[in-house]
């Protein structure tokens, strides 16, 4: 009887651990069933399928403004860090123009010390790939200019960092709202978009990336209203 212990052992692990992979795909296909039904509603297209790193999209349009939205999850990295990402190309400047991230994040960034780790990170990238690549941070915060706009509550949490020629004046009181308060997750502490929030503004286009994002819809809601509102103040500012 002894002997068969290790064996009801590991049969009742094996039962187990087809329990949690079965729920765990009911939840997924149940999430995949939400996220397409309010997608429709909001008229958006939603595509389901993993296709490359994106693990599911969405894609969208308002006031003229085209875009895409993408959960990478990163499940393929020794350290995985999933993230959110929303890109417009109907805004672009020929070159790294506008850099939204937080304060503490932009301090450390933009030092000298970081400044030339970036330039030996970014030159082994693009000995590997051959090309030259795009503009990199370090050369842009070099000339970049710290915008002193917005409340002090804004401020000391985010910075803005621009271009000398790019536009003034577009950081209103709904975008500064739509950066710092983000929708409260059902669990788990609030999204502090300071230390998890990135915008730029290039060649490519518009594109936020929102580290560990919830992917609740209503963080994705909100990820596509923010999406919406920067492109339609800075094209409108700058032409486009």
């Amino acid at each position: 009887p002894q002997a068969l212990f290790p064996v009801a052992a590991f049969a009742l692990a094996i039962g187990g651990l087809t329990w949690l992979v079965v729920k765990g795909r009911r939840v997924q296909k149940q999430q995949d069933f939400e996220r397409k039904v309010q997608a429709r509603k909001l008229g958006w297209t939603y595509y389901g399928a993993r296709s490359g790193r994106s693990d599911y999209k969405f894609a969208g349009s308002g006031s003229g403004i085209e875009w895409s939205m993408w959960y990478d999850s990163d499940r393929g990295d020794d350290s995985p860090t999933s993230k959110a990402y929303w890109q417009s190309a109907n805004v672009s400047t020929p070159s790294l123009s506008l850099v939204i991230i937080g304060r503490k994040r932009y301090q450390m960034e933009s030092g000298v010390a970081s400044r030339l780790l970036m330039d030996v990170v970014t030159g082994v990238a693009q000995a590997f790939s051959g090309g030259s690549g795009h503009a990199d941070k370090s050369e842009f915060y070099e000339s970049a200019i710290t915008l002193d706009e917005g409340r002090a509550g804004f401020r000391e949490r985010f910075a803005v960092a621009v271009s000398s020629d790019m536009p003034r004046g577009w950081l209103d009181e709904e975008l500064q709202a739509l950066l710092l308060n983000w929708p409260k997750p059902r669990r788990g502490a609030p999204y502090r978009s300071d230390e998890r929030v990135e915008v730029t503004l290039r060649a490519d286009g518009l594109r936020i990336i929102a580290q560990q994002m919830p992917e609740e819809f209503a963080s994705w809601n909100h990820l596509a209203k923010l999406g919406e509102a920067l492109a339609q103040r800075l094209g409108r500012l700058a032409g486009h």
